[in-house]
């Protein structure tokens, strides 16, 4: 899945990107949302520009990831000046001011299933950090492609609320 979506061509990550981000923007949750988690995208990953200018533009608070340990936590961004590359080379938010309480959070991943699990990049940072905070509304972000009928999981594995691809929403 991951050579599939390295594959595509750097017009087409900016155009399936747009649809993926218009159909977050425009949905309930995060209009209702004060505090939107974001993140910065690599390689061919679903950008998060555009949700990120929506959420400043309509007085949100937008938090970012940051790898501390084998733990994440979310800080405020408030401009591009308060990131710095992190421990894998990731766009991480200065650890100025942390966020206790994110309302919605955007979950990047390599490939997700039709139940609302995901596999990620190995290291369980997003399973830890919803596992500690179930009230969090969590959307996984990626192409349509990208989504199968089935994954393998285990008892650390999350399922997420919710999945937005270039095609919509999908409610779990």
């Amino acid at each position: 899945m991951l050579e599939k979506r390295n594959a595509l061509p750097p017009a087409e990550v900016e155009r399936l990107s747009q649809l993926v981000q218009e159909n977050v923007i425009k949905s309930a949750m995060f209009q209702s949302a004060n505090v939107v988690g974001a993140y910065s995208a690599i390689g061919s990953e679903v950008r998060t520009d555009m949700i990120m200018t929506a959420a400043k533009s309509q007085g949100k608070t937008l938090a970012l990831p940051r790898i501390e340990g084998d733990k994440m936590f979310f800080y405020e961004m408030t401009s591009p000046d308060d990131l710095v590359e992190g421990k894998y080379g990731i766009k991480e938010p200065l650890p100025k001011r942390p966020v206790k309480t994110v309302d919605m959070v955007l979950v990047p991943g390599v490939a997700f299933d039709s139940s609302g699990f995901r596999i990620g990049y190995g290291k369980g940072y997003y399973d830890r950090f919803l596992s500690q905070r179930p009230a969090l509304f969590s959307v996984g972000v990626c192409y349509s492609f990208q989504v199968i009928e089935s994954l393998p999981q285990s008892r650390f594995d999350r399922r997420l609320d919710s999945l937005v691809t270039d095609n919509g929403f999908v409610y779990f």
